[in-house]
């Protein structure tokens, strides 16, 4: 062995050995130390500050545009509901549905016979009117209803349904009468009379083309009867003169109800008491807390939203702080083990 090794040998024989008591007493020094000092670092404001940056900016983007609609929606409906309903004393124009331009209204013709369009002569149409009044009481409701019965009656048709209901103050009317249709111009004329109207519509339907469809089909039946019987008349010769019969007398039965219930005109006549009130808009005035309110509610918004983004990575750094601090003290006692 050389020289250097066994001088190296030597010192490290001699290496001095710290007794019993003191390492021990550095042991319980080195676990009753005092703790780190906590200094304010960049870290620790970052993980602080990037949560509550998050939830500033999503209570700034998401909740004003909720209140935003919510005002954009209560001024629509304060709008709306000034928009008083229209009322007219006298009697707007007619529209008649597939008949053209509107027609002169009750109040400009004065007799009103030129008050709804006029029905064909010489085409089959179903012919419809529809007329609201507004009468003074539940008494005018009732009276109103006998004269346009009345008013019916005398044009030839009839009442086919009538509802009045005149219990209390108020009180409304609904009466479907059937007239003939040469007279609907005066029916429609002296029925405007006996209130304010508030509504009216005519519709005419042209049916003459589903008419002339079955009489084709009967004129060729017809034809087709007239050569089964000029055969010999045998059995069955029999069976389809017998069926040729019952369909034509069926075919003729339908086209006969068509047109006679095509020959009386429907006016839907409606009666009311009621006055629509027109809506008031209702404004919301603040108090004079208002403004604190307002603030302790946003203050409430974003301390919810601190805890709800801030308080996963708080956790997160906290253990990652027990766990540094745990390796920590394992490789200080793993020096004390070893000195």
């Amino acid at each position: 062995m050389s020289q250097p090794d066994l001088l190296l040998a030597e010192l490290r024989a001699a290496r001095p050995v710290a007794p019993a008591e003191v390492r021990e007493r550095v042991r319980l020094i080195a676990a009753q130390g005092a703790p780190p000092s906590r200094r304010v670092t960049w870290r620790r404001a970052l993980a602080v500050a990037v949560p509550l940056a998050a939830a500033l900016a999503a209570a700034v983007l998401l909740l004003p545009r909720s209140g935003t609609e919510k005002a954009t929606r209560a001024s629509a409906h304060g709008s709306l509901s000034t928009i008083p309903p229209t009322e007219r004393k006298a009697s707007a124009p007619l529209s008649a549905a597939g008949v053209g331009a509107a027609t002169p209204s009750l109040a400009q013709t004065g007799t009103g016979t030129g008050a709804v369009p006029a029905p064909s002569a010489t085409r089959v149409q179903r012919y419809s009117a529809s007329l609201e009044l507004r009468v003074a009481n539940a008494e005018a409701i009732s009276d109103t209803t006998k004269q346009a019965v009345k008013i019916a009656r005398s044009l030839g048709g009839y009442a086919s349904n009538v509802q009045v209901d005149a219990a209390g103050r108020g009180g409304s009317a609904t009466l479907v009468l059937r007239v003939p249709k040469e007279h609907v111009q005066q029916a429609v004329s002296r029925l405007s009379a006996l209130g304010t109207i508030v509504g009216e519509a005519v519709s005419i339907k042209d049916i003459q083309s589903q008419v002339d469809v079955t009489a084709r089909k009967i004129a060729r039946l017809e034809k087709d009867l007239a050569s089964w019987q000029a055969q010999p008349q045998t059995t069955e010769t029999q069976k389809h003169v017998a069926a040729l019969t019952a369909q034509i007398a069926r075919l003729k039965r339908g086209r006969t109800a068509t047109v006679h219930t095509a020959s009386l005109a429907t006016v839907r006549l409606t009666l009311t008491t009621a006055v629509v009130p027109t809506p008031t808009p209702v404004h919301h005035r603040h108090g004079p807390l208002h403004g604190l309110a307002v603030a302790f509610r946003w203050a409430g918004i974003g301390a919810v939203y601190v805890l709800a983004l801030g308080a996963p990575l708080a956790i997160l750094v906290a253990l990652v702080w027990l766990t540094a601090r745990t390796l920590r003290r394992r490789r200080n006692d793993q020096l004390l083990s070893r000195s």
